[in-house]
This record gives C-alpha cells, structure tokens and sequence, in this order.
C-alpha cells in the first residue's frame, strides 16, 4: 500500500500533465496570455505607498488559477498587491500575495505556503505562473507543489501564497523572503474577503528554495511581526547556509541552482552589484549566465547548465575565492539561518531531510536546528536515511507528514520542548500515511480536475472511496 500511494502520485501526475494540455488548448491559451508582472499595472503601487504601514493593501484582484494553466481551480482566488520592505528592514517595496480560499473554508486557520521558485524571471513568480492564461503551460515544478498545496484545500485551509523574491528578483535572499513573507500573511489577514481574524492560527511552509523563505520567516517572526499567531514552522530541505550550498551544488548535475543563487544576491544587493562590475569580476560567459537566469525559470536554468563549475575561472575571474571575498561573505554570514540568538523560532518547527540529499547539504540543515534549538526553540529534526531519500523523493515522500504537521498545530496538539532528532527510514512508515494520504491525494487530483475545492467535497469523495472498494 505505501509502494501504491507513491506510484499513484507519480502516474497520476503524468497522466495530468499529458491529458490535460492538447494543442487546440495551447492555441487557445496562448491567445488569451496574461501580461508579464513588468507590463501589468497592477504590480505597481499608487501614489502615497510608501506612507503606508507594512502588510497594509495597496490594491487587490479576483483571478482565476488553474493546474498547468489549462484546468482552472473551482475556488475563490484574489491577489493583493502590499506594502513590505526590501533587501533591508528600512528599505521601501511591494509585492503580491495570492489568496485561495476553498469552499467552506476555516475562519480562524490559515497556511502560509512558500513553493519553491529558485529562479529570477519575472514570469516565475507564483502571482504570474499560477493563473490561468500565464505563459508558463507545461512549468512542472510549479504543477507538482499545485499538487501538494490543493490538499490543504480540501482539507478547508485558506493559503497565502507570496511572491517572497520581490520585485528584484532576489532568489536566495533570505531575510527579504522572510519579511515579505510575514507581510503577506498580515496583507491575508486585513482582506475582508478571506474573512480571517488576527488571532487566527498560522502554519508556514516551504521547501527547498521555499525553505529559505520559511527558515527566515521563523527567524524574523517574533521581532518583524510578533502580533502574528504562529503555532508551527514546517520546513523540508533546507538550504540554511548560502555559502555551503553553493559549493555543494558547484560542478554537479544541479549547479544551476548555485548560479541562481549568486545572480539572486546580485539582483538585491547594489553594493555586490557595483563592486562585480568595478573590479571586472565577471566574464562574458558570466554575464550571459546572469541574463539567462534573470529571464528564465529554474527548469531551464537547470537544462542550460548542469554540471558547471561556476566558480571556475569560465565564469568569474576570481573563482571559488568569489565566496571568500569580504564583501560577499558579508551578505552570505547575514544570510546564515541560527546564527543571531535574537532570530529565534518561537513556535515549533519540523524540519525533514534527506541524508543523501544530492543538492542541498544535510549538516548545514542540522547546524541549523541545532543552533535554533541552543537559543531556546522547539526543534524537530527528521533525518531520512533510506538511500533513495534525495531531494525530490524526500519532498515527495513526506507529503502526508507535512499535512499532519500542520493538522496536529492547528488541533493544539503537544510538542516536544527542545531539540529533538528523529531518523525516518522512509517516511511512508506512519500507518496514517496508507489511509489519510491516499484519501487526500484521491480528492486533490479530482479537484485539479475541476470539482470544487474544500469542505463541502465530502460526498465525492467517499463515493469515490466506496467505488474504489468494489
């Protein structure tokens, strides 16, 4: 049965991907496309924005989302565009949250998602890439975490999703991503629509690159947003250490994500910016690099360039002393998630990973906790050691858990005080994962499909058991 509930996941996300978008579709849809954020007017704030306090609604929509862009999302979505800050606390800036909100939705629960962008084009943020009519027809990264999050909407939860990286752009940096993260979720709980109170109960996560968003959205909470009713940080995949993960993905197959990064610090930091161009850092092949990532999204960036050792004298005159230098190992120890005792989690946070995670480090993860965990938080660290436990498989595989997390924080469940270490084999283990998450999994699939997301599902889906049985 566990064997079951991967291979259906799997399968059925093939079997969507290649039955719902057929050529009279993309014609269709591609003489419908939306505007790119750039050329939108909604993505820019109106006279007087910098006067407004942070989290508060410049402006908002309705739109309509859809999985893949063809089979649009049978819920109420809104995209509000807030005032937050930038690369610094003092900095003025907006972004834009979008806003689902099932059927019959929970009024005091809300779920802060961060998926995963790694990337810089403007088209990858979740704003654009999510609604239906966006360019973006066949983006599977985005598809797949579509998958995971309209799980929670069958279970009634409203979720915020946040464009964390900003108008810049800015992949990987993290102290950003956390603020505009928090922004989000206060922007959520002041739109009258989502029909949410300020006591209302607050679950955040992320994985991966939506790690670093969570990572720092926990870290930031209590001084950045303290009146905000946090009862969980759940995170997956962590990548806590800038520098070490840059190194560790350099010259293998998913170094893409590495010149990601660099270009990501470079599109917030002016200071990096202007000292790379000064001291002739950057060689042509560089400059291309950065162009690319800057208009394109993380499955191309990875196609571009596997394997590059982009801390080789191909792309930077420097080499692998670029980290090294002052004023990026600067930005980089700002950007190291559990090193300041005042950055400290303060409501419970799950974090899972594969041992054998092939492109972010595992011990930087668990520094991570452990660091947290030395200033006073209440730490959960799965560690899973099966050999097939990587990146995507560990994400994958921990799917139900992550919906048990948040379940058990919103029911006020007990947590342990502390560190505490765990090692998972396999996460499909728990006896909850054959029942509830094939059930969870049987219902999101029907409602990509079209049904109505939420609690008012109920009869569809037993039906769908009961045929199942027979």
């Amino acid at each position: 049965m566990r064997v079951s509930y991967l291979a259906i996941l799997l399968l059925s996300l093939v079997a969507l991907v290649s039955a719902t978008i057929s050529p009279r579709q993309q014609h269709h849809l591609h003489a419908r496309s939306l505007p790119l954020p750039q050329q939108d007017p909604f993505y820019t704030p109106p006279n007087g924005w910098k006067s407004k306090e942070h989290g508060e609604i410049l402006r908002s929509r309705q739109v309509d989302v859809a999985f893949l862009n063809v089979d649009k999302y049978n819920l109420q979505a809104y995209q509000l565009l807030y005032r937050t800050s930038g690369t610094y606390e003092s900095d003025d800036n907006v972004t834009v949250a979008t806003v689902l909100i099932p059927q019959n939705a929970k009024k005091d629960q809300l779920v802060s998602y961060t998926p995963y962008i790694d990337a810089s084009g403007p088209q990858c943020a979740p704003s654009y890439s999510m609604r239906l009519g966006s360019k973006l027809l066949t983006d599977p990264a985005m598809a797949y975490q579509q998958l995971l999050f309209s799980i929670l909407l069958d279970k009634g939860y409203t979720i915020v999703i946040p464009d964390y990286q900003g108008p810049s752009r800015a992949f990987a940096v993290g102290r950003m991503e956390g603020r505009m993260v928090l922004d989000g979720i206060r922007a959520t709980l002041n739109f009258d629509k989502a029909g949410l109170s300020k006591d209302t109960k607050i679950v955040e996560y992320g994985y991966s690159g939506g790690a670093i968003a969570s990572g720092w959205t926990a870290a930031l909470h209590s001084t950045y947003a303290p009146e905000l009713n946090f009862v969980g940080f759940a995170m997956g995949g962590t990548p806590a250490n800038l520098t070490g993960t840059v190194y560790y993905l350099n010259g293998g197959f998913f170094s893409g994500f590495a010149i990601g990064g660099v270009v990501g610090v470079m599109n917030a930091y002016e200071n990096v910016r202007d000292w790379a161009r000064k001291q002739n850092i950057i060689k042509a092949n560089g400059f291309e690099a950065i162009d690319f990532t800057n208009s394109h999204c993380m499955v191309d960036i990875l196609l571009k360039y596997p394997g590059i050792n982009f801390l080789g004298d191909y792309f930077v005159t420097s080499g692998a002393d670029l980290m090294h230098e002052p004023i990026v190992k600067n930005i980089t120890t700002q950007l190291t998630m559990g090193l300041n005792s005042d950055e400290t989690p303060k409501a419970p946070v799950w974090m899972f990973h594969g041992k054998v995670d092939e492109v972010i480090p595992y011990d930087d993860a668990l520094a991570a906790a452990h660091a947290w965990s030395s200033h006073g938080a209440d730490v959960l660290f799965s560690a899973n050691t099966d050999p097939y436990m990587e990146h995507l498989t560990t994400e994958l595989l921990n799917n139900a858990n992550i919906l048990f997390f948040i379940e058990d924080r919103m029911a006020g469940k007990p947590f342990h005080n502390g560190f505490k270490m765990e090692t998972v084999s396999n996460p499909l283990s728990d006896p909850r994962v054959d029942l509830e998450g094939l059930d969870s999994l049987r219902a999101a699939i029907v409602h990509l499909l079209g049904q109505t997301f939420g609690m008012g599902d109920r009869k569809l889906k037993n039906d769908l058991k009961t045929n199942a049985r027979n």
